[in-house]
């Protein structure tokens, strides 16, 4: 069975990465590291101090309650600080005005040019039919790529 951290091969680049993975990847021998242990005094002091005891569970509960609160805090005054700073500048009239763009410079467009109501038409006529298409792609390749060999083959298992 093929190891799946393991990519497929692509191409040179694959190439390249399995020989940087094989390369990167290094363990000190033994007696080097017991030299290395050696040279430490009371090394087995050492050794029981990077064992340190995991802490109860109630207690990492009670930080992950207080590290959640906190975050809640810090994004209620950073909201009021945002909304304040919005109504100040003038936000919200701007995104007003940017909402209703499309609608003026439509509006200007069938002023200026009387024929663009029916270009304007034939072109939504037209993305209404590109949506449904685009809905039918995705539906086919979604239903095409469902295979109940893989599923059968993974039960048997």
């Amino acid at each position: 069975m093929r190891d799946p951290l393991e990519p497929t091969a692509r191409g040179p680049d694959d190439a390249l990465d399995r020989v940087l993975r094989q390369e990167l990847r290094w363990e000190a021998p033994p007696d080097v590291t017991a030299r290395l242990l050696g040279l430490i005094p009371n090394g087995t002091v050492w050794a029981e101090t990077l064992q340190r005891p995991r802490p109860q569970p109630w207690y990492s509960t009670l930080v992950l309650i207080l590290t959640a609160v906190a975050v809640g805090v810090s994004l209620a005054v950073a909201w009021q600080v945002v909304g304040a700073l919005s109504a100040e500048l003038g936000v919200v009239a701007i995104l007003e005005q940017l909402r209703a763009a499309p609608a003026i410079g439509l509006q200007r467009l069938y002023e200026t040019l009387p024929v663009s109501r029916q270009i304007v038409a034939v072109l939504v006529m037209v993305r209404e039919q590109l949506h449904w298409l685009l809905l039918a792609i995705m539906l086919w390749l979604a239903l095409d790529g469902w295979q109940p060999r893989r599923l059968s083959a993974r039960q048997t298992r």
